[in-house]
């Protein structure tokens, strides 16, 4: 299978809600600690602890910036965040809107949308926004981790 199949295959399963699994869950309870895992992500993402950070990780992660080659390895994808962590001015202000977990209890999916702030190539201060999508895996310990990442800026936002 192509590289580029595994996430249209993810999106399908859980948009077409297959239970890949006898066993109950409480999705409502998952969906939650998704959502609380996310915003504990944003707070390091803005403390700009790149260690901590990459906790948030699942293994084999892929991102997908916009006007980026995909990250699919998880060297590329720290060297990336270092980067934007050496902008002084770098920081999100970040929601969650929707999370939808698989009847399985193993996969979910969740969007939301960002505002940053950040330095132009001359250091001045700029603003934009963007819309992301990502893939959630549950881990054996119970944690949730972004197996996929994916955004797009909004028209007036260029990074």
């Amino acid at each position: 299978m192509e590289r580029r199949t595994f996430p249209i295959l993810i999106f399908l399963i859980l948009a077409s809600g297959l239970n890949c699994s006898d066993k109950p869950t409480d999705r409502s309870k998952d969906a939650r600690a998704i959502k609380k895992t996310y915003n504990e992500w944003v707070k390091v993402t803005n403390s700009k602890d790149i260690d901590r950070w990459s906790t948030f990780l699942a293994p084999n992660t892929v991102f997908l910036p916009p006007d980026h080659r995909p990250l699919e390895k998880y060297e590329e994808i720290i060297e990336y965040y270092i980067e934007l962590f050496q902008d002084p001015l770098f920081k999100l202000e970040c929601d969650l809107n929707y999370v939808q977990v698989a009847k399985s209890g193993e996969i979910a999916w969740a969007r939301g949308r960002c505002e940053a702030t950040y330095s132009d190539a001359n250091g001045a201060i700029q603003f934009g926004s963007s819309k992301w999508t990502k893939i959630w895996i549950k881990q054996s310990d119970g944690a949730w981790k972004c197996r996929l990442n994916t955004w797009n800026y909004n028209e007036e936002t260029v990074l």
